[in-house]
């Protein structure tokens, strides 16, 4: 079998793109004055990307033997990914801004990448499906462009057939593509009436035709038949025996488009009833949602309601229950959802029962903001409803509202606990404002104050709640939780340890532990407790990049960057993640890409000290000095005692001749940290060079 080293190869390529050595083309992107020049080989070029090929193909060398490219329709960073990619093979789209990795698919498939092309989509679709939804237009302009991006032509496919009003209700319907209609018209599972398609259809071939009169009387032949053209192709497509007999006075006006034999099949529809026996449909009761004997049963109510919308599609009675009918699924189809309580809340505006299933349907799929406002404007018009507050409470939460979550069941006391480390909420006593004895309620008052960061009252709670307790392992693991978080590591160790006497395969209380020896420096033991925690549950996002960052700090740095990446897939946005492998990435000598996760993380926590301190140090190791010092600054105005940024400091003045702020500051990180190598290296090297200095000042 023959051995292969696509790492190392790959790895050489990259620095053959950095060094470009022997380089024979150049390729100037972007556009004045953010023009950026790369310098690649032609071999590679031809080798890995058929656009290139051709391109260079037709091209002759100047009087240097260099052939020079332009690409103006593409962004630096975007050509940046590209270029790196052809010449490694390698790419990492995890860190990227879900625009950029947009118009990355764009750019790959006017070069014909197309192991690129499959992989981008995939990882959108994978990753990102919210931006495609909201940029949706966008999305299907650009993937009806050519064939070559199938797997976004079926998303939105899919999307429309479900949700038709995203497109047609949209500012860009009226300019889409002729393909495009045409695409729509054909889908089997389109969820629209034939009436509304017949309207929308019209309203297009109108827009591509703007000379034609705003008033239909002073329409004349030649008109219609410029209409007649603009719609040639999508008139045979049009189900008419789908339009209602209500609708055909719709058609009636533009008959003279239409071709006799479809004009005379539109004439002979017949109406169709606009009444439903409501009482015939049995609606799933509350208990209907807890429980799973009853799915069968709401199954069938659900195919009853579906016919009944079909019969008479504006009745929000129906709507609604269907909406509660489907939360009884398990597969939580809650992108369908939201089409029911959107058209339900067209008819009737102030339902509470439909704003707050779409309120929860949104926090179901992670949109918090819409979750918000709907749950907000349920319990405006219901002050008490138990669950638009229990779902207002955890949106708070899943955007770090605690204050807010905490006064929304102290106002209307609630008996919801909205408040545990895990994902797992439960129900429990919290009506937090009045005097508390019972353990169960004092625990969950203890758990709330330490997710707001008021440990010292968390602490009171749960001393309280383990005197009444003793061995209640919730209680146990958030109080050594709390004192992890004041970094009393060895009474956390305490609490912990016991926790998991009791419970041995405490996911979230090894967890705990396993961070917590981390923070004590003893790194074997926080790597037992952690793998055995991902044993148990193997993609929690914390615990990855808990794992992740002990290995920084034992030098492991590919497990690191594994762990991190992965924890990074799942939470993407979790800005200690990001720091800890922007930190990774620098202990690898990986600037760029370390940069670029700091950047992120900066963006999330703006006044974070830890990452402005290193950050200030990689443009030091950049040469970029002003702006080492400025995030060096920074950094020790918010923690002035730092001993690392203290010293990065230090050295940048001295790398830039201010030898007498570097002494200040190298001094001062010797009082903090005596005996520190390296900053007793470098006043070493300042002394003698300062003291030369003043000698020729004087």
């Amino acid at each position: 079998m023959a051995a292969k080293f696509f790492e190392q190869l790959s790895s050489d390529l990259n620095e053959l793109l950095k060094n470009n050595d022997e380089y024979n083309v150049i390729i100037e992107v972007g556009q004045a004055p953010n023009i950026q020049a790369f310098k690649v080989h032609s071999i590679i070029l031809k080798s890995r990307c058929l656009y290139f090929k051709d391109k260079l193909k037709s091209m002759t060398y100047n009087d240097k033997n260099v052939k020079i490219m332009k690409q103006t329709n593409i962004s630096i960073e975007v050509f940046n990914i590209i270029i790196k990619y052809i010449y490694s093979g390698t790419i990492s789209l995890e860190n990227i801004n879900t625009s950029v990795v947009f118009e990355l698919l764009i750019a790959s498939n006017e070069f014909g990448l197309e192991e690129l092309i499959k992989h981008i989509q995939l990882f959108l679709l994978e990753n990102n499906v919210s931006w495609l939804y909201n940029n949706f237009s966008r999305v299907l302009q650009a993937s009806f462009k050519d064939n070559n991006l199938k797997d976004l032509q079926q998303f939105c496919a899919n999307i429309i057939a479900k949700h038709p009003k995203i497109i047609f209700h949209s500012n860009e319907f009226l300019t889409l593509s002729e393909s495009i209609l045409i695409f729509i018209l054909k889908l089997d599972d389109l969820q629209i009436d034939g009436g509304k398609i017949w309207e929308y259809t019209i309203k297009w071939g109108i827009a591509q035709n703007p000379s034609l009169p705003p008033n239909l009387e002073q329409w004349s032949d030649e008109h219609f038949s410029a209409l007649k053209r603009s719609l040639q192709n999508c008139l045979p497509l049009i189900r008419y025996f789908q339009i209602s007999s209500e609708d055909v006075d719709k058609v009636r006006p533009y008959k003279k488009i239409l071709d006799s034999t479809s004009w005379t099949e539109i004439q002979k529809l017949k109406p169709i009833t606009s009444h439903v026996d409501l009482d015939s449909i049995t609606i799933a009761n509350n208990n209907a949602l807890e429980t799973e004997s009853n799915k069968a049963e709401s199954l069938e109510i659900e195919s009853n309601k579906a016919k009944s919308l079909e019969i008479e599609p504006n009745n929000s009675f129906t709507m609604k229950q269907c909406e509660v009918t489907y939360s009884i699924d398990k597969e939580k189809r809650f992108s369908e959802l939201l089409t029911i309580p959107d058209d339900s809340l067209e008819i009737e505006q102030t339902n509470v029962i439909t704003i707050k299933y779409r309120g929860k349907n949104y926090y179901c799929m992670n949109i918090d903001e819409e979750s918000l406002k709907d749950l907000i404007k349920a319990t405006k018009i219901e002050q008490n409803n138990g669950i638009a507050l229990k779902y207002r409470g955890k949106t708070y939460i899943m955007m770090d509202g605690y204050d807010e979550s905490l006064d929304n069941t102290l106002a209307l006391k609630i008996r919801r606990n909205t408040y545990r480390l895990t994902r797992d909420y439960d129900e429990s006593p919290t009506d937090l404002n009045k005097p508390l004895d019972g353990a169960n309620a004092l625990k969950i008052r203890g758990c709330t104050n330490r997710m707001m960061g008021k440990y010292e009252e968390s602490l009171k709670d749960l001393n309280k709640s383990l005197e009444i307790e003793p061995n209640d392992t919730f209680t146990l693991k958030n109080r050594g939780e709390s004192y992890r978080m004041m970094s009393r590591y060895e009474e956390s160790l305490v609490d912990l340890s016991k926790s998991l006497k009791i419970k041995p395969n405490d996911a979230l209380a090894l967890k705990i532990r396993g961070d917590t020896y981390r923070l004590m420096n003893k790194y074997e033991e926080s790597i037992i407790d952690l793998n055995k925690s991902l044993r148990i549950k193997p993609n929690d996002a914390l615990t990855l990049k808990f794992r992740g960052s002990t290995y920084r700090m034992m030098g492991k740095y590919e497990e690191s960057l594994e762990d991190l990446n992965k924890s990074l897939k799942i939470k993407p946005n979790d800005a200690f993640t990001l720091k800890s492998r922007g930190e990774t990435y620098r202990m690898m000598r990986r600037y760029e890409e370390s940069l670029a996760d700091l950047n992120k993380s900066l963006e999330i926590k703006p006044d974070d000290a830890f990452v402005l301190k290193v950050r200030g140090d990689i443009y030091r190791l950049m040469g970029r000095y002003e702006e080492s010092l400025v995030d060096l600054n920074k950094s020790l105005e918010i923690e002035p005692n730092d001993g690392f940024a203290l010293r990065t400091r230090g050295d940048t003045y001295r790398l830039i001749d201010r030898y007498e702020e570097s002494l200040i500051d190298l001094n001062k990180s010797l009082e903090i940290e005596p005996d520190n190598e390296i900053a007793l290296n470098l006043r070493g090297i300042i002394d003698p060079y300062n003291e030369w200095v003043l000698d020729q000042r004087k």
